[in-house]
């Protein structure tokens, strides 16, 4: 997966007029899915009936060979009171290194978050996209004497150790970038499972092009 290296340190809307979304359902075409991010306290996305209900964003120029993504740190949502998704499912599609982009990388479960039955905005932190590359080299991995070689010494083998590891801390620390996310509403606070979101804002770092 694409590493992060010189993480902005500064918030932004990740969420464009390019940003494609999909809904899992709609009640009718006066509470579509263009609702959600058009600034208006007047309008909203309704769902059809049942669950679970989903909405989906995926970020642009996701599709190519040298996007590394972006990285979602906070998502706020304004819901109609007794509309409420109440568990929700946040997933994330990380951006997979070049030598993987022939397949197309699985929904992975970034974490929960619990609305409350409330019209007010809802704000939540996001933890970092995990990478699930090899576990980096640790002192139970470190080259026993059996197996070293003849030209490293101990004092080389600790130095590799805590180069990996500062390589892993900074990696986790910022997380891999993501071309899509998407929002799995459980359960609602309707009895008929319909959800209805006025407001939704994704904020975090936009990545560029592949780091060398």
């Amino acid at each position: 997966m694409a590493e992060i290296q010189d993480t902005p340190t500064e918030l932004v809307s990740l969420i464009s007029p390019d940003t494609m979304i999909k809904v899992s359902s709609t009640l009718d075409k006066s509470v579509g899915k263009k609702n959600l991010i058009d600034g208006s306290s007047e309008t909203c996305w309704t769902s059809q009936q049942g669950l679970p209900q989903t909405i989906t964003l995926t970020f642009p120029n996701s599709s190519s060979s040298t996007s590394r993504g972006v990285v979602p740190k906070s998502l706020s949502l304004t819901f109609q009171g007794g509309f409420v998704g109440r568990t929700c499912a946040v997933y994330v599609r990380p951006v997979l290194d070049a030598a993987l982009a022939k397949e197309k990388p699985d929904w992975t479960l970034l974490t929960y978050v619990y609305p409350e039955d409330v019209n007010r905005r809802q704000t939540f932190t996001l933890p970092a996209v995990s990478s699930s590359s090899p576990p980096p080299a640790t002192a139970s991995h470190a080259p026993t004497s059996s197996t070293a070689s003849s030209s490293s010494s101990p004092n080389d083998a600790d130095s590799s150790i805590k180069l990996e590891n500062n390589k892993d801390l900074k990696q986790n620390q910022a997380g891999v970038g993501t071309s899509a996310l998407r929002l799995t509403f459980e359960t609602s606070s309707d009895f008929f499972g319909r959800i209805t979101v006025y407001d939704l804002e994704l904020k975090g770092y936009r990545l560029g092009g592949e780091a060398s």
